[in-house]
């Protein structure tokens, strides 16, 4: 209705008996374009609108209100009295309902209830309200739109869709959600249940969830005990492990052997006492434990199985394979690790190993190697003494010789510590140093103490 182009002229009225009191602003209004009236007056002290119509005049309630199109306005709007709709009106809050929920609520500044209708809060607690509702949820509790609003800003959203699509999986705060996404996980539920089972990334929790696995301890001591082969009976491989940290020449005993493995084998133990269902057992007799020492293809390269005496000898070192860590030993010279890189050093070191005995040397260093040392020419003569290996691209060689001595148990010549290494991959701090053969090279040649016990 067009009621905004009208003329008002404020007046007062004494002693007229032609007044008709119109009850509502629409029939007033209707009125006002039926007969296309251009003027309305004001009564000031009957504090009314009035128009003349005919012989009449026409008159309406003022009821606080200014003007008709405010009056119109805050009817429209679900205003019931004039003090609220200009209330409103200064904050620039066009309905009744919205002015509600922000008196309730305690807002008092316009700039905060504009961030809240601006980021959908206003339907969406009707949204999130009723979504707890139907999955029995139970905290947070906000108790209105601003609640919610306050809530998700302090922990970091920046609007209802954000928030509500991440509380839908069980996130309550974005910084939480984005690290958890980063590692994988698309649920709260999954992400807190791998914290507390000790898992960082998605793909390890659900690999253990599939095989049944509680902890992410369990979880890599199995993986460390199938490194390297598709098919593995536990007991066996950790014996295999056992064997090659005992002394080169040492004798030990069959009940020795089976006490080391039952000991072993404890580590594995649930806290409830029980082996996990995944972990294989095949060594329970005495005459299992002969078998396997007698004749796995790994077990008797260790070393020799007496069955009348009923002991197990272990090898020589020089039996096993040997790798040497390339980038190290060429940069190793008379104990200084810093010293120019030199194929003369990795020559001396293969000659030396040949002459204890060693054949299955292989060499391993990063690509980077053959641009840092000083007598290129020497490469020639390296691979004509041993087997030399470029770590495959995107691995280092300390990544792949260490992946080595897990699956193969070879020996491995270098003075590294390994240390970052041991932090992240507890099989490694545990028994790499048992593989390990240290060294010095000096002018008279290679020492290592390993070899001389």
């Amino acid at each position: 209705m067009k009621t905004q182009n009208l003329n008002y002229v404020d007046a007062t009225l004494e002693n007229i008996n032609q007044k008709i009191e119109i009850q509502n602003i629409i029939d007033f209004c209707q009125m006002i374009e039926r007969h296309h009236i251009k003027e309305v007056f004001v009564i000031k002290n009957l504090d009314c609108f009035a128009i003349a119509y005919q012989n009449f005049l026409l008159t309406l309630s003022q009821n606080g209100y200014a003007d008709l199109n405010d009056y119109r306005n805050a009817q429209q709007n679900g205003f019931s009295n004039a003090d609220d709709f200009y209330e409103a009106k200064m904050l620039n809050i066009t309905t009744f309902q919205n002015f509600e929920i922000m008196k309730a609520c305690g807002i008092e500044d316009q700039e905060t209830f504009v961030a809240i209708q601006k980021q959908n809060y206003l339907e969406g607690f009707k949204m999130w309200t009723q979504y707890k509702l139907d999955h029995n949820i139970e905290q947070p509790i906000c108790k209105n739109p601003y609640e919610l609003y306050t809530f998700a800003k302090e922990n970091h959203f920046e609007n209802f869709e954000q928030f509500f699509s991440a509380f839908q999986n069980g996130f309550t705060n974005l910084l939480e959600k984005n690290v958890a996404n980063e590692k994988g996980f698309q649920t709260a539920d999954d992400y807190h249940n791998a914290q507390k089972a000790g898992f960082t990334f998605y793909k390890e929790y659900k690999e253990a969830i599939d095989q049944g696995i509680d902890s992410f301890e369990e979880y890599e001591k199995k993986k460390d005990l199938e490194f390297g082969e598709e098919q593995t009976i536990h007991d066996q491989k950790l014996l295999l492990l056992i064997l090659n940290k005992i002394d080169q020449g040492k004798k030990v005993s069959l009940n020795k052997i089976k006490q080391l493995l039952e000991e072993e084998i404890k580590t594995f133990h649930k806290p409830n006492g029980n082996l996990p269902h995944w972990f294989t057992i095949s060594l329970k007799e005495d005459q299992d434990f002969a078998t396997f020492l007698l004749k796995n293809e790994k077990a008797v390269k260790l070393g020799d199985y007496d069955a009348d005496g009923e002991f197990y000898e272990i090898k020589a070192l020089n039996e096993r394979s040997i790798l040497i860590d390339g980038s190290n030993v060429a940069h190793n010279s008379s104990g200084n690790n810093k010293s120019n890189a030199k194929l003369s050093n990795l020559i001396t070191m293969v000659k030396f190993l040949k002459k204890k005995g060693f054949i299955d040397i292989v060499i391993v260093a990063d690509a980077s190697l053959r641009h840092k040392v000083i007598d290129k020419e020497n490469f020639e003569k390296l691979e004509q003494e041993a087997t030399y290996f470029v770590a495959p691209a995107e691995t280092t060689a300390d990544t792949f010789l260490l992946s080595m001595v897990k699956s193969k148990h070879s020996l491995l010549v270098s003075n590294d510590t390994f240390r970052e290494y041991k932090i992240i991959d507890p099989w490694l701090a545990a028994n790499i140093d048992y593989f390990k053969l240290t060294f010095l090279i000096t002018d008279d040649g290679v020492v290592m103490p390993e070899l001389e016990k």
